[in-house]
C-alpha cells in the first residue's frame, strides 16, 4: 500500500508543478506524442521537473491510452460482473497472438498511428470485440513504457562516498563498510565499536553521467534534498600519462568539463572532494550531481544523504574538555600519584566523556613490567543512542591484586573513539583522551 501511495503521490504532484506551467504543459505533451526524447527533456528541464521524468511520463502514458483506446475501440461498456472465463479466453488469445511477430508489428503500427480504421477492421476480422479495449490497453501500455524508456533515460548517479558504494549508505547518511576498495575501509564490526560511519575531512566523491551527449557536470550538496544548493568546486589532479605528469581539472563557474577527465578520473568516475565544514560534528547533509549538454540541458541526481562529524570525543574536563577519569578507594577521593593498598579493597574509577556518533572506549593502565592492563572497554556495539559515558559517567571497579598487577607506579587513559570515516579512511575514527596516575601498593 505505501509503494502504490507513494507513486500516486509522487506523480501527482509531479503532473500537477507541470501543469501550472501551461506553455510548458502543453509543450511537454506534444513532444510525449511525437516521442521526441531531446525537446521532451528539454520541457521538463526548464520546467525543473527533469528528476521526475519517469512519473511525469507514467501519468501521461495513462491519459494517453484512456483516450487512444476509446479513439481506437471505441465506448467502454462495463460489464456488470467479473467473467474469470472471459479473462481466461483473452489470456489463450494473447498467447497466440504473441507468437505472430508480424501481427504484433502491424497492431502496434496501429497504435502508434492512432488508426482506428485499421484497428477496427483487424478486431472484426479475427471476431475479437469484447476483446478490443483490453487489447488496446495492453499493447499501449507495452508501447508506453518502452516510450518513456526513450523519454527518460537514467539520470546521473553517484556511485560512492569517500569509497563508500551509494547501496551502503542509509538515508539517515551513515555509510557501511567495507568500502570499495575494501583497504581503505573495513567491512563492519559493531561489537568492535565499526560501523554505522558518519563522514568527516576531505571526501572522495564518484558518480556516473549515464546522460548521452554530456559535457559537463557540477556537484552540489545542501541541507535538504530540495537544496538549496552550494557548488563544490575543489580543483581535482589528473594526468595523460597515469601520473607521470599532472596537470588540475578546475571548474569554471561551477562547472567541470568532462573532457578535461583523463587516466586519473577512475574511468571518468572522480568528480571532485568535498571538504566538509571543520566544526560541524553531526550534522545531515544531501549531496547531489548536476550534468548537462550542448544544450544545456540539466540532468540532476538523486540526492545522496551525508553525514558528516568532524568533531572528536568531549568530556567535562577544562580545558579542552577532555574525558573525565577519576578515582576512589573505599568511597574516599584520591589524587594524583596516590598510592593503593590491598587492605582498602578494590578501585573505583569513574570516567565521563561522550560523542554523538560513540564508536567506542577503554580504560588501560600503563607501568612497571607489566607494560599495559586493559582495565574495562565498551562498545557502541550497534546501538547509534549509544553516547558512551554521559553524565554521571561510569564507575568501573578494578582489583590490580586479583588480577597480579605488580605493585609499581602506573598511568591509566581513558580514550574514546567514534566512528568517522576521516580523509576518506577508517582509523578508529576521531579519538581524544585523559590520564591519571596511580600506584599500586
Amino acid at each position: 500500500m505505501d509503494e502504490r501511495l507513494e507513486e500516486l503521490q509522487e506523480s501527482g504532484a509531479a503532473i500537477a508543478e507541470l501543469a501550472r506551467q501551461p506553455e510548458l504543459f502543453s509543450a511537454a505533451v506534444q513532444a510525449f506524442r511525437a516521442e521526441d526524447a531531446a525537446n521532451f527533456q528539454d520541457v521538463l528541464g526548464r520546467a525543473g521537473l527533469l528528476g521526475r521524468c519517469h512519473w511525469i511520463c507514467r501519468w501521461l502514458c495513462s491519459k494517453h491510452c484512456v483516450f487512444l483506446c476509446i479513439k481506437l475501440a471505441g465506448p467502454i461498456e462495463p460489464p456488470r460482473d467479473i467473467d474469470v472465463e472471459e479473462w481466461r479466453a483473452f489470456a489463450e488469445y494473447t498467447g497466440r497472438l504473441a507468437g505472430d511477430r508480424d501481427t504484433l508489428a502491424r497492431l502496434l503500427e496501429m497504435v502508434a498511428a492512432e488508426d482506428a480504421e485499421a484497428f477496427q477492421k483487424f478486431v472484426a476480422r479475427e471476431k475479437i470485440e469484447r476483446f478490443a479495449h483490453q487489447l488496446c490497453h495492453w499493447l499501449c501500455l507495452v508501447r508506453c513504457r518502452l516510450v518513456c524508456q526513450l523519454l527518460c533515460p537514467p539520470m546521473p548517479e553517484l556511485i560512492k562516498v569517500s569509497y563508500i558504494p551509494i547501496g551502503r549508505i542509509d538515508a539517515a547518511g551513515y555509510g557501511a563498510g567495507p568500502s570499495s576498495p575494501s583497504t581503505l575501509t573495513p567491512p563492519d564490526d559493531p561489537a568492535a565499536g565499526r560501523g554505522d560511519h558518519p563522514f568527516g575531512g576531505s571526501v572522495h566523491l564518484n558518480g556516473r553521467f549515464n546522460v548521452p551527449g554530456a559535457t559537463e557536470y557540477k556537484v552540489e550538496v545542501g541541507p535538504s534534498p530540495a537544496g538549496p544548493w552550494t557548488a563544490i568546486v575543489t580543483p581535482v589532479e589528473d594526468s595523460h600519462d597515469y601520473g607521470f605528469t599532472t596537470y588540475t581539472r578546475s571548474a569554471t563557474g561551477d562547472w567541470f568539463a568532462i573532457s578535461n577527465m583523463d587516466t586519473l578520473s577512475e574511468g571518468q568516475t572522480y568528480l571532485t572532494d568535498w571538504p566538509t565544514p571543520p566544526a560541524e560534528r553531526d550534522e545531515l547533509h544531501y549531496v547531489r550531481m548536476v550534468v548537462r549538454n550542448a544544450a544545456l540541458t540539466e540532468f540532476p541526481s538523486v540526492p545522496v544523504a551525508v553525514r558528516v562529524d568532524n568533531g572528536r570525543p568531549v568530556g567535562p574536563v577544562m580545558p579542552g574538555e577532555r574525558p573525565l577519569i577519576e578515582f576512589s578507594q573505599g568511597g574516599e577521593p584520591l589524587g594524583c600519584c596516590s598510592e593503593v593498598t590491598k587492605d582498602r579493597g578494590p578501585i573505583e574509577i569513574r570516567i565521563e566523556g561522550t560523542d554523538e556518533n560513540f564508536g567506542a572506549l577503554d580504560v588501560v593502565a600503563y607501568g612497571g613490567c607489566s607494560g599495559s592492563v586493559a582495565i574495562f572497554s565498551k562498545t557502541y556495539n550497534g546501538n547509534r543512542a549509544d553516547h558512551g559515558a554521559p553524565a554521571p559517567g561510569i564507575t568501573v571497579t578494578w582489583d590490580p591484586w586479583a588480577d597480579e598487577v605488580e605493585a609499581c607506579c602506573y598511568v591509566v587513559f581513558v580514550r574514546l573513539y567514534d566512528r568517522a570515516i576521516i580523509n576518506d579512511r577508517w582509523d578508529a575514527g576521531h579519538v581524544f583522551e585523559n590520564w591519571r596516575s596511580i600506584t599500586i601498593g
